[in-house]
């Protein structure tokens, strides 16, 4: 389910396309919940440093022991 969609952030924009704030685990986590009923632990999903970018990014989340997912996200602006 979760390699099929795609979660999109909305964000505001400073300059150069940098976020104020930035997109984490625990904001991934919270998206997988509300658009696809599934409950992640925020320590299951892995992205190497916090998102601050605009932009397309894809971030894996173990599920269970030997199966990860690649989830899709995409970073706008407001």
């Amino acid at each position: 389910i979760l390699e099929k969609g795609y979660i999109e952030f909305k964000h505001k924009v400073g300059e150069g396309s940098k976020l104020y704030g930035s997109v984490t685990e625990k904001d991934i986590a919270e998206k997988i919940k509300e658009k696809f009923n599934i409950e992640v632990n925020k320590k299951k999903i892995s992205i190497s440093d916090p998102i601050k970018n605009l932009g397309s990014y894809t971030v894996n989340v173990k599920l269970y022991e030997g199966v990860i997912a690649k989830l899709k996200i995409s970073v706008v602006g407001m």
